[in-house]
């Protein structure tokens, strides 16, 4: 009678422990689905090398970096604006087939940029960016990149400063040029009441 009861207990629990996991792999689904909800299908306007917009919305590449408009790089015949090449080299990859875009429905920079991820059939755009030395990885397709400057593609034909490191220093130079009183004062003075903080 014992052993019964006991072999009824341990039915129950099991059959309690499966229901959670099963629940739990259904929470997980039901969240992976809601992470790719967003679903972008142009026609896009292609702002820079890493930045799209649909009908006003403003996309951003994920895992890449490309160089800004006005950036200069170097190759063997001279400089160049390698974020108008990037420009250009993204505007042909959407204008070859048709792109669809997607992205988690709460993923945004700091710009308020949703970030999305962009294929053509089965071609990523971040991936052929990188790969063919158009922009630098940040997070992803680093295995494109490894292959893009082994090959002196792009960028690494030749001399450049990563994108994120000429808008730091971009930064600094303006705000150099406003002298210490902007720097250190104003603009956090000015930041403080945008937020409604107090200084």
């Amino acid at each position: 009678m014992g052993d019964n009861v006991a072999l009824r207990g341990r039915q129950l629990r099991d059959a309690g422990v499966g229901a959670a996991m099963l629940f739990l792999a259904l929470l997980i689904i039901a969240k992976l689905e809601n992470n790719q909800a967003l679903r972008f299908s142009g026609p896009f306007v292609v702002i820079d090398g890493d930045t799209l917009a649909d009908n006003g919305r403003r996309l951003r590449l994920r895992g890449l970096d490309a160089p800004e408009l006005g950036q200069m790089c170097t190759r063997a015949d001279g400089a160049y604006d390698c974020g108008l090449a990037a420009r250009a080299g993204l505007i042909s990859l959407i204008e070859a087939n048709a792109v669809q875009c997607f992205g988690p429905e709460d993923a945004e920079d700091r710009y308020r940029r949703r970030l999305v991820t962009c294929r053509s059939g089965e071609v990523d755009l971040g991936h052929q960016l990188v790969g063919a030395g158009l922009a630098v990885a940040d997070g992803d397709y680093h295995m494109a990149e490894r292959q893009a400057k082994a090959d002196r593609l792009g960028l690494w034909g030749g001399t450049f400063e990563r994108p994120e490191d000429w808008r730091r220093r971009r930064l600094l130079e303006t705000r150099e040029q406003g002298g210490w009183f902007r720097t250190f004062l104003l603009e956090p003075l000015i930041g403080w009441m945008v937020r409604g903080d107090t200084p």
